[in-house]
């Protein structure tokens, strides 16, 4: 059976940045492989190594050099993939800094084909003045009102087979340039990201790629628990797991340090 993969950016970060994501996927089960792009500025990589992650530099392919690094990353996950001679099962794209594991990503109840998250229901990508704000620099005014009553994918969790994740990261590297600079403009990749899913959800839009047929969301009670617009701090277990509004432990907790306690619950296990 071909290998899961996980891709992620860790670019700037320290050895205490990304003890919580490695020490908890080596805890998890997780058998696959891991490979995450560092960059210049990353410090103790020799660290990193050691939890058997693959390191690969960050190398902006020509005309890109501009381009803020969370969009740049679909370009170098795109770029490996495509050169690469392993067909992966599946494919995790995460974010790192903020991401820490409780069980095998992969073991947790994810759909064929494309596999999204949602945020909190409470925000709609037209009242958060983050993701309103990068569609409408990005996209323009008439892209946000396609999508502003809809909910909030999170762009730091994207789960698909091999062949469905090269279809993602197409669309997505499509529509990520020409990029338009502006203050408060490095998040826009999942601006983008939001316009793509509720694209695929309204449209059923097949066009340009059939890999792309199978759309899954899941709500924040699935296999991530995102956290950054949640109210008050998570349920947390005696056993230090924590748990989604339904009580069930997640496989992927995403934005634990938006919540200080948890933070610090954290960092101090894995210090």
């Amino acid at each position: 059976m071909p290998a899961d993969l996980i891709l992620g950016l860790a670019a700037g970060y320290h050895y205490g940045d990304m003890r919580p994501f490695l020490a908890s996927l080596g805890e998890s089960g997780f058998r696959g492989a891991c490979v995450l792009f560092v960059s210049p500025t990353t410090r103790d990589t020799d660290r990193v190594a050691a939890h058997g992650v693959t390191l690969l530099p960050v190398s902006p392919p020509v005309g890109l050099e501009a381009l803020p690094l969370n969009a740049l990353r679909y370009f170098l996950y795109r770029d490996l993939l495509l050169a690469s001679t392993t067909r992966h099962g599946r494919i995790l794209l995460t974010d790192v800094r903020d991401v820490v594991f409780q069980a095998d990503p992969f073991g947790a109840a994810w759909a064929g084909g494309l596999n999204c998250v949602l945020e909190d229901p409470g925000t709609s990508i037209g009242t958060c003045p983050h993701n309103s704000r990068w569609v409408r620099r990005h996209l323009g005014e008439e892209a946000l009102a396609s999508v502003a009553d809809r909910p909030v994918s999170c762009s730091g969790t994207v789960l698909a087979d091999h062949e469905t994740m090269l279809a993602y990261l197409d669309a997505m590297t499509r529509r990520l340039v020409p990029f338009t600079p502006g203050e408060r403009m490095a998040g826009y990749d999942q601006g983008v990201h939001n316009i793509l899913v509720h694209t695929l959800l309204v449209h059923n839009w097949l066009a340009h790629s059939g890999a792309l047929e199978n759309l899954t969301l899941h709500d924040n009670d699935g296999p991530v628990l995102t956290l950054a617009t949640t109210k008050g701090e998570p349920v947390v277990d005696a056993q230090g797991l924590v748990r989604n509004a339904r009580g069930r432990i997640p496989a992927i907790v995403h934005q634990y340090d938006r919540k200080p306690a948890l933070f610090a619950r954290v960092r101090a296990r894995y210090a």
